[in-house]
């Protein structure tokens, strides 16, 4: 028996010291491999609306605005305060942070005293009783792009254009297996834990308070380890999302029905998305990637709640909670208006000739008639007619534009079809949190009744314009009809809802509504404020389309790589046919192509491998090739050919061509907001 027990004792010895091992290795290789920081010599901040300055205060707002999100219960300061896995350097060191992929500004500013990487916030949160880190919409939409003029490395900020960064990704050297290492190290080293604890807590905080401050970081770190494992062991996330990517609808649903509610829910996160542009998106009809989210709030909350804000589905034993308790959140929805109405006044980014080279105007010019020829039916924008501007938003001012978007069928399109099809028909079961067919049914009555009745003015106005022969009429009478068959289709989603299979996204939008209008309640606001905080009065109507979203262009020089899924790296090889584009490139945050607009391919250091080969990554569709039926819809038998195909969407280009119109896109404009625009501010402070 003593051998028995000593053998076992040896092998929990030898368990141990392997494991030692094993956590010793993680923490060196993690330090080292932490990218080095692309060096900058110089900064330019483009006036998109919010001035030239770092310091600007509309730039701070949307920056450093905190949204109610939290990574796993992070502290603000312990973000601040820890240390590599290995070695006295900070974890949040700017260089270590830029060499993540995230933008840190050169100096500490009022909004970030502590010259966190832009979009992380300081919250406190009364649950905890300690500020929370925060991470805001800013730091998944914002852009910095890196271009060498005259031996200087100069970094150009683009506000509102997509970020470059690695934020999800669980490879060894970026920020979460970074973070929940240094954790560990914090954790188990005596001496580390208590230069930590120090600084954090003080000297007296840190002789009455470092226990609770051990245990806290314990859960902490659990938490995030659960998640890593999670994430792994289910295979949750196959393709790579790498930087500036992330499978957003992935990871809305399995934080809030996975993580939140129940493991079953857990669903494949097979198809990436770049981070798209925000710049004019207030003035769009559809907000989203597809058409299925018209409401901006409604956007809004699904992106904080994606970005880790809670939202009370369970109680601690895993009950349902009471129907009177039924869903509070930590979103600060207030705060998310801020957001929103900050954006409002943002422009899309000029081409900044002094940095990025001079316009050759002749070119350009042939590029706009191309543009006009070959473009401008799908990307637009197009001014919705006004009666169907008062229907969808009754409360946008008549000055305020609102513009219809082109939705364009995936079998149109022929890009790579996962994220439209994963939001088809994805469903999650919510019957554990206890909410019934009639809740859902109660909570969208009002919804339904305004609908109701702004229809009826709009099928009103439509007959009046039919009636005396307006050349508007066709379009109004149009739009009436669509509404009228959406409003039917909400009342056949409402009649057959399975609280044991219910489309995700029509999931996330039934929580979020009973969510916000308990916040609402709870606060007293008056229906007018509540539709202005909504968005100018618009009304969250669910939708699940097999499309996607044919956007302006403005900017859009700025945004590579292209189509939803980050798989064409240059405009002028999105010009090109497929065969011609990459099937394999390297991306490496900001790295900028002035010349074929778009990201460098040639650039080295910190980046990825993009695929085109993997499903989710796949670079087909949206084609100018030889082929092309101008209406296949009109003629059955193209349909049946091998060539063309759906996703050919014009005539080949020829080389000059293709040339003409990346020059103009430097300088393409879209309509601009009305002059001294005041966006609104619903009566909150």
């Amino acid at each position: 028996m003593k051998r028995f027990v000593g053998r076992l004792l040896g092998l929990a010895l030898a368990l141990l010291a392997v494991c030692a091992v094993a956590f010793v290795w993680l923490t060196w290789s993690a330090t080292r491999r932490v990218p080095e920081a692309v060096p900058i010599d110089a900064y330019v901040y483009l006036d998109q609306g919010w001035g030239a300055t770092r310091d600007a205060a509309e730039r701070e707002t949307y920056y450093y605005t905190p949204q109610g999100t939290t990574l796993k219960g992070l502290r603000y300061d312990w973000l601040v305060h820890l240390e590599m896995p290995v070695g006295r350097r900070r974890l949040a060191d700017p260089d270590a942070m830029r060499g993540m992929g995230f933008i840190v500004d050169p100096e500490p500013t009022a909004a970030n005293p502590d010259q966190l990487p832009l979009g992380f916030a300081r919250r406190f949160d009364p649950e905890v009783g300690e500020a929370l880190l925060d991470v805001s919409c800013a730091a998944c939409h914002t852009g910095q792009l890196f271009v060498d003029r005259g031996g200087k490395s100069t970094a150009i900020r683009i506000d509102g254009g997509p970020a470059s960064h690695a934020l999800t990704t669980q490879k060894l050297g970026q920020l979460l297996p970074t973070l929940a290492l240094s954790l560990a190290s914090t954790w188990a080293n005596p001496l580390k834990f208590r230069r930590f604890g120090k600084r954090v807590l003080g000297e007296e905080g840190y002789a009455s308070g470092g226990e609770r401050l051990h245990d806290d970081l314990g859960e902490v770190l659990v938490a995030l380890v659960r998640q890593g494992w999670n994430d792994g062991s289910k295979h949750l996330y196959p393709v790579e999302e790498g930087f500036g990517r992330t499978d957003a609808l992935a990871r809305i649903g399995n934080t809030v029905f996975g993580d939140e509610l129940d493991p079953a829910n857990y669903a494949v996160g097979d198809a990436p998305v770049s981070y798209p542009y925000l710049w004019n998106i207030w003035k769009f009809d559809w907000v989203q990637y597809n058409a299925s989210v018209s409401q901006p709030m409604a956007r809004n909350m699904g992106e904080a709640f994606g970005v880790g804000a809670r939202l009370h589905l369970l109680d601690r034993y895993g009950r349902p909670l009471p129907a009177t308790e039924h869903f509070r959140t930590s979103v600060q929805v207030e705060n998310l208006h801020r957001i929103e109405t900050t954006l409002q006044s943002l422009e899309p980014p000029r081409w900044p000739v002094d940095v990025l080279g001079p316009i050759e105007r002749a070119r350009a010019e042939r590029g706009r008639l191309l543009f006009a020829e070959h473009c401008l039916h799908c990307h637009g924008p197009f001014d919705v007619p006004e009666a169907v501007k008062a229907f969808e938003d009754p409360l946008r001012p008549d000055e305020d534009p609102l513009w219809m978007m082109t939705i364009v069928p995936i079998e149109e399109v022929g890009t790579d079809p996962e994220a439209a099809m994963n939001f088809w028909e994805r469903t999650v079961d919510l019957s554990r949190t206890g909410l019934t067919r009639d809740e859902v049914t109660k909570a969208f009555a009002p919804v339904r009744a305004e609908l109701g009745a702004r229809l009826a003015d709009l099928e009103a106005r439509a007959a009046q314009l039919e009636a005396g022969r307006d050349p508007g009429a066709p379009a109004v009478s149009a739009a009436a009809r669509e509404r009228k068959e959406r409003l039917a289709g909400l009342a056949r989603q409402l009649e057959g809802i399975d609280m044991k299979r219910v489309p995700m996204g029509l999931g996330l939008n039934y929580l979020g509504l009973i969510a916000r209008e308990r916040h609402y309640a709870e606060r007293g606001y008056s229906e007018e404020q509540q539709g202005c905080l909504d968005g100018f009065g618009s009304l969250d109507l669910p939708e699940i389309p097999r499309a996607y979203k044919a956007r302006p262009l403005a900017g859009v020089w700025a945004t590579g790589p292209f189509l939803h899924n980050g798989s064409v790296p240059t405009v002028y090889q999105l010009l090109s046919p497929q065969h011609e584009r990459d099937e394999r490139f390297f991306v490496r945050p900001g790295s900028f192509d002035a010349v074929q607009l778009g990201i460098d391919r040639e650039a080295g250091g910190n980046g990825f491998w993009m695929d085109t080969r993997l499903k989710g990554n796949l670079n087909i569709g949206h084609e100018f090739r030889a082929g092309y039926d101008p209406a296949p819809e009109t003629t059955p038998a193209a349909r049946e050919r091998a060539d063309p195909q759906y996703g050919v969407i014009g005539p080949a280009l020829t080389e000059d061509e293709r040339w003409a119109l990346v020059e103009y896109l430097k300088i393409h404009e879209d309509p601009g907001s009305p002059p001294g625009r005041t966006p609104p501010d619903c009566g909150i402070r």
